[in-house]
């Protein structure tokens, strides 16, 4: 007979998992650690969730898809592109490595050591990608498809390092002038060619 999942146990589970993440990091969290804050047994976490990386993934997406939407909401608010691009590039590499002390490392750590066996989707990269280059047309419109593509994947690639700096020198955030000159940069490579 099937186990009846109950969405209260879920959300049990994805809270201790969240505060076991918080504390002790992705790496060094162990399923039964996440079951006995959860009060329940490790076996029966893997009735919710087929992997330590499932449930930070569901953590995550949510975490993740609040901010997204609150730096689209930013950019609306914004009229000229060097203020757009300079929004999402703080949001990128100094607001989301910052966030909740940090929680992104967790995701650089769990990406980090994933085994082929855990499940690993690339969907949640995918739609973050995808919602940067819809943010990124809107603001460099002049700008080629392939190089909003290129721009985005830059964004992604450097946000792992920003993330990774932040936890490994106790919350240090990327200064404004390094966010200037990117932004400059990106900008400058956004310009039309004659």
């Amino acid at each position: 007979m099937a186990q009846v999942k109950k969405p209260e146990m879920k959300q049990a589970i994805l809270d201790a998992a969240y505060k076991c993440f918080m504390e002790y990091g992705y790496s060094s969290t162990k399923i039964p650690q996440i079951a006995k804050l959860a009060g329940s047994s490790p076996a029966n976490i893997y009735v919710y969730f087929p992997s330590k990386l499932e449930i930070l993934f569901t953590l995550y997406e949510g975490w993740l898809d609040e901010r997204m939407a609150k730096l689209e909401r930013a950019l609306n608010r914004l009229s000229t592109n060097e203020q757009k691009l300079q929004r999402i590039l703080t949001t990128m590499w100094r607001d989301l490595p910052a966030a909740d002390k940090g929680f992104s490392n967790n995701l650089i750590q769990a990406l980090s050591t994933a085994t082929s066996n855990e499940g690993y989707s690339p969907a949640l990269r995918l739609s973050v990608e995808n919602r940067l280059c819809q943010m990124l047309s809107n603001s460099l419109s002049n700008l080629a498809p392939e190089r909003i593509q290129a721009i985005a994947t830059l964004l992604l690639m450097a946000f792992d390092g920003h993330a990774i700096n932040f936890y490994l020198t106790k919350k240090k955030i990327t200064s404004k002038a390094d966010l200037d000159f990117f932004s400059k940069l990106i900008l400058s490579y956004a310009e039309p060619q004659n």
